[in-house]
């Protein structure tokens, strides 16, 4: 604010001086030295109104003259949708274009992300009480014969001819009948947000924007001026942060793991190639080998207490398996750039909504504060390439002459 207020002083202060620079110097003009400061400053005098008239134009109504088809004033308020519309399509479509987005999370350690969240303890005590209840109800309801009618359907005299993929989708689908899924994506949510609030969260978010501004206007200036317009990148990545924060409290990403959660059913049902990795992997379990009906309680009750009992060991081991890490990372990051090409218009209609409440005399404040300094720079080079040129006309004049 200071350096815009000090060119602005500047910049009237050089008009001034070359505006009386030539009243001094023009009952001299006759003279060689007259007539060249005279020439100088009347040139500077026509360099500076001009550029001052069509700087405050840009903004104002110089001269109180109302925007016409002859002298264009308030351009930026007259302006303000087209204005709108271009940086928002400039954020889309260039600063963070789907390229850009894919190649920032292709670096990201997501697993990492996973293994933080899952290892919080107020995920562990709503992960392994959730688990627990959802096996006693599969057990309970093969008892009662509420859930042996899908069992028995599915469950032959042994695993080896059990179509897995079948009995997890339909395990599945009871539990997110039943709305014992909800719990636990709360709780994973309410987790993530914690997450997200951190510092080195918006450290990293702050890079990610600082980056993608100095790349977007790399070599070219008219792509700096414009990103003057912007806010800091740290004011980019707390309004980003604020949405992702937001998104977690409101429901929305529980929404989309719920819904995720239901396409992985429908890929369980459908889709060949994971049914066959699900059972290869289910059938190497040397616990699962020749169970039968009678079996399932004993292996689900084992399963869980295991799970109870192990659960940061088995953190730990996901945490040095480097090539499951990696297979998770490669399945986030696919299930990621898909919501990226559906989505990716999202990012228009955020930067609409925060541009949208600035009234008129907040869009003039705004590039004001940022593009302010500069602007007045144009009047100081007006006068003085003005005058400079003058001079130059005279000299030229006087030796042609």
């Amino acid at each position: 604010m200071t350096k815009r207020r000090d060119n602005t002083q500047t910049a009237n202060l050089t008009l001034g001086g070359i505006t009386l620079g030539f009243l001094l110097s023009y009952p001299f003009h006759a003279s060689f030295v007259g007539g060249l400061l005279s020439s100088g400053c009347s040139a500077g005098m026509i360099g500076g109104l001009a550029d001052w008239f069509a700087v405050t134009a840009l903004f104002r109504r110089p001269l109180g003259i109302r925007p016409g088809k002859v002298f264009r004033t308030e351009i930026i308020p007259q302006n303000r949708e087209r204005i709108f519309a271009a940086l928002a399509d400039m954020v889309q479509h260039e600063l963070l274009s789907q390229d850009a987005l894919r190649h920032k999370l292709s670096a990201w350690d997501f697993s990492g992300v996973l293994i933080r969240i899952l290892g919080k303890e107020e995920v562990k005590l709503s992960v392994i009480p959730l688990l627990t209840n959802l096996a006693g109800d599969i057990v309970r309801h093969m008892e009662q014969g509420e859930f042996t009618l899908i069992l028995q359907s599915l469950l032959q005299d042994n695993l080896g001819s059990l179509n897995l993929s079948q009995t997890l989708a339909e395990v599945l689908e009871f539990s997110l009948d039943h709305g014992d899924v909800d719990q636990v994506l709360s709780v994973i949510c309410r987790a993530t947000n914690e997450y997200v609030e951190q510092p080195e969260v918006k450290a990293a978010l702050m890079n990610m924007m600082e980056a993608a501004l100095i790349r977007y206007g790399e070599n070219n200036a008219t792509r700096k001026m414009v990103i003057k317009f912007l806010p800091a990148p740290s004011v980019l990545a707390h309004g980003l942060q604020e949405k992702i924060k937001k998104a977690l409290r409101d429901g929305t990403v529980e929404r989309w793991l719920k819904d995720s959660l239901l396409r992985f059913v429908l890929e369980l049902k459908t889709k060949p190639s994971l049914q066959e990795s699900l059972n290869r992997f289910c059938l190497n379990i040397p616990a699962f080998r020749g169970t039968s009906t009678e079996k399932v309680r004993s292996i689900i009750e084992h399963f869980m207490g295991d799970l109870w009992n192990n659960y940061d060991e088995y953190l730990g081991i996901l945490e040095c398996n480097r090539s499951l890490r990696l297979k998770v990372d490669e399945r986030v990051k696919l299930i990621l750039d898909k919501q990226i090409g559906l989505r990716h218009n999202a990012i228009g209609h955020m930067v609409r909504e925060g541009l949208d409440p600035l009234t008129d005399d907040k869009l003039v404040e705004l590039i004001e504060d940022k593009a302010g300094n500069d602007l007045q720079m144009i009047r100081i080079n007006g006068s003085v390439v003005g005058g400079l040129t003058g001079m130059l006309i005279y000299v030229l004049r006087m030796v042609l002459a």
